[in-house]
């Protein structure tokens, strides 16, 4: 996928980004005229007096003020939209590089981080991108007037600039690697709150409440600090910035003052610096307090770019494959590593062969590899060495939305959706009739308690299916799973939180209903594999023994440790 520059993300706001400067440089343009007029009322008026003069620059002036004030409106129109539309297309383009992304690329960024980026970052972003014009078109033509009335007062500017620049710069360089590591601590600080939300039922039977309390308070009392130290800085260059216009406007008066004496200056005109002046000097204020945003809305932006220049690690492959023939399963010498470092990984050398249709069980000790084998199936993530083919051919020549169309994988805690409990099971197949669900849901063993609800279907889901125990989440993440009609089913210890009869009426009617699905079960009980085809007992990322539940009693003495410690 090409990464795209921030320009893109400008498409279909950019004539309203065009107009924005365009009408900002003719209000701009009008407001320097609106003063230069004022310096020839007060000729005309006291200086040399011509009333008919007068009069008609009065005329003038009206007329050039409501033109400002006719364009200033349009350039804030303009300029709010094309900001909002900016913001609004690149928090659209960050959130879809992120849908393209594998597990290897969203293991990079913390759920925290990565919400941040999408509210605060881009916030600040579109702040910046609005002030940004309209400050330096100001600042520009106000320059370029003084010049025009008077050069040599316009020579000031030459020490009065430099000055502040440097004073924003020697602030700009202190503040900014607070603000990056304060916006650190904010992905960090949602993180936690967002694990602790999430967590709340175990903090709250711990009674942990004080302690989450506590952890809190110290990361946000540290990010206080550093933004309070970060504002202080910033909050220096106002001050600074009035000291220096002050002796500005002092300069001005007393150089204008000899130039009207010496008669090189008319009185009006140096009523017109005066007006440049404050549009310089407030042109320049305005863009030294807005300095803390656009340096933010920096920071902001390197991490906004750290997501949109990330290169996924597993593309679509549009041209790929866009049938999976059956359920078959071949690992030729398949190594993994999710550091992509072959001194350390997490399955070595797994070869074996599995037919369409078989039952096959994969028991391990913990850390094993189990849940890394089967992440290999779906393309989750990519094999580090050696080949997964499914249906005869390598996953890697599959189109990934193909691939995982054929592979439903119910972990032990999957997520329900909020939403009803058809929406949420219509996940598995969005146009699923209602006769579809309920044959699904019989398979999964949890009709009977559907058919009982009130609501049946339209039954409200809480988020992450919180008003549903353990076991009825996992019976419903495998009806969803059903959904698909899967080539390949992988249940990843997803039957854990079921009795041993509901258990095993589900294995059954998996084995009637869905004779041509390859089943994959994994599981830390025999019971639960040892009617499978196959059985494979991994051991530290290693394939300790292939074979049936009898033949494994011989072959791998973990398989028989766990056998007779569980009665089987």
């Amino acid at each position: 996928m090409k990464n795209k520059s921030l320009y893109h993300y400008t498409k279909g706001y950019r004539l309203v980004s065009l107009l924005s400067p365009l009408t900002v440089c003719a209000e701009v343009f009008l407001e320097i005229a609106l003063a230069y007029v004022i310096g020839l009322m007060i000729d005309a008026g006291f200086t040399n007096p011509n009333y008919a003069e007068f009069k008609k620059l009065s005329f003038l002036l009206i007329v050039i003020a409501l033109g400002s004030l006719f364009f200033g409106t349009l350039a804030a129109i303009f300029s709010s939209r094309a900001s909002a539309g900016f913001a609004y297309n690149l928090r659209k383009g960050v959130f879809n590089k992120i849908q393209g992304f594998s597990f290897a690329n969203i293991d990079k960024f913390s759920p925290g981080g990565i919400v941040t980026r999408l509210t605060g970052d881009i916030t600040r972003i579109q702040a910046a991108y609005q002030m940004i014009i309209r400050i330096a078109i100001r600042l520009i033509f106000a320059m370029i007037m003084v010049v025009k009335v008077s050069s040599s007062l316009a020579k000031i500017y030459l020490i009065l600039l430099p000055l502040m620049i440097l004073v924003i710069t020697v602030i700009v360089c202190i503040v900014v690697p607070l603000y990056r590591k304060g916006f650190d601590l904010v992905d960090d600080m949602n993180e936690m709150t967002s694990e602790n939300v999430r967590a709340s039922r175990v903090v709250k039977s711990y009674v942990r409440e004080e302690a989450e309390k506590t952890k809190l308070e110290k990361i946000n009392y540290y990010i206080f600090k550093l933004f309070l130290c970060a504002d202080k800085f910033m909050n220096t260059i106002g001050p600074i910035m009035r000291l220096l216009i002050y002796v500005t406007i002092l300069v001005l008066s007393y150089l204008g003052a000899k130039e009207i004496v010496g008669g090189t200056l008319t009185t009006g005109a140096l009523m017109s610096v005066f007006s440049y002046n404050m549009q310089i000097l407030f042109s320049i204020i305005m863009f030294a307090m807005v300095t803390g945003m656009i340096m933010m809305s920096g920071a902001s932006y390197v991490r906004i770019k750290g997501i949109l220049t990330e290169i996924p690690t597993i593309n679509e492959n549009e041209d790929g494959i866009k049938v999976v023939k059956d359920g078959s399963l071949d690992a030729d010498n398949v190594s993994f590593s999710y550091y992509e470092d072959k001194n350390a990984l997490a399955l070595k050398n797994i070869s074996f062969n599995i037919p369409s249709g078989s039952v096959v069980g994969i028991v391990g000790p913990t850390g094993s590899g189990k849940s890394s084998l089967i992440s290999l199936f779906a393309r989750l993530y990519d094999t580090t060495e050696g080949t997964l083919k499914i249906g005869g051919v390598n996953v890697k020549d599959y189109n990934i939305t193909a691939l995982r169309d054929a592979v439903s994988i119910v972990l032990q805690r999957n997520t329900l959706f909020s939403g009803t409990l058809r929406s949420t099971l219509q996940w598995g197949c969005e146009n699923a009739s209602d006769s579809e669900i309920y044959k699904a849901l019989e398979i999964a063993q949890i009709k009977k308690f559907v058919d009982e609800l009130p609501d049946g279907l339209d039954h409200k889901v809480e988020q992450n299916g919180d008003n549903f125990s353990g076991g009825q989440k996992q019976r419903l993440c495998i009806a969803r799973a059903l959904l698909k009609n899967p080539k390949i089913l992988v249940m990843d210890d997803s039957s854990s939180a079921l009795d041993m009869s509901t258990e095993r009426a589900l294995r059954d009617a998996l084995r009637v209903s869905k004779k041509d699905c390859t089943k994959v079960i994994i599981s830390a009980k025999i019971a639960s594999v040892k009617d499978a085809d196959i059985v494979i007992v991994l051991k530290a990322g290693s394939i300790e023994a292939i074979g049936k539940h009898n033949e494994l009693k011989s072959l791998s003495p973990f398989y028989k440790t766990l056998c007779e410690v569980q009665g089987e």
